[in-house]
């Protein structure tokens, strides 16, 4: 629950190995928030990473990406609807995606925070390599990263002054980060 304030829908923005997924799973537990994978939403909806792996790298990556999105969106609204803060574990690189889940969230009578996770690009290339695949993150090899990072940071909008953000330190344990954010969210929230 969102513990007597306005529900908060969590977003983030980050290049992929940065620690996303990582802070994401270790909030939800804190907090209780319920926690949207866009992963595992993809994964779900397509039944399995070879499909998605096509699906995506097909011309109709754009479907795929409405597919996922607007399931993660209508979710979203749901959950917000009952009081409940919302995690959206997914990339919010582009600003417009980001005012999507505003318009989700006012009508909702809640407010958008973005978890904006700052990791060193070679902290992240190699994160990407090492870590176990899941349901909600893929590993890949050093040329897949190389190429992924590059792509989303290509498209990367900066936050602005309009943007509840809190910068998290990708690189630090998740206590220290909570820390962090926690005083980070209060400043927002009071």
């Amino acid at each position: 629950m969102s513990r007597g304030r306005k529900p908060v829908v969590y977003t983030f923005l980050g290049v992929p190995g940065s620690g996303k997924t990582y802070f994401a799973r270790n909030l939800a537990k804190e907090s209780g928030a319920v926690r949207l994978s866009s992963d595992a939403i993809r994964l779900a909806i397509f039944g399995s990473r070879e499909k998605t792996t096509e699906i995506y790298n097909s011309g109709d990556r754009q479907i795929l990406n409405s597919y996922v999105f607007n399931a993660l969106d209508y979710a979203t609204g749901q959950i917000l609807e009952k009081g409940h803060d919302v995690i959206q574990d997914a990339h919010h690189n582009k600003r417009s995606d980001r005012q999507s889940v505003q318009v989700i969230a006012e009508k909702r009578g809640a407010i958008v925070v973005l978890v904006h996770i700052q990791t060193p690009y070679e902290v992240a290339l190699q994160r990407g390599q090492d870590r176990d695949e899941t349901d909600d993150q893929r590993k890949h090899s050093k040329k897949e990263m190389t190429e992924v990072i590059k792509k989303h940071m290509a498209v990367m909008d900066q936050p602005d002054s309009t943007e509840n953000v809190i910068e998290i330190d990708g690189t630090q344990k998740f206590e220290e980060q909570y820390a962090s954010f926690t005083k980070q969210l209060s400043e927002i929230t009071s």
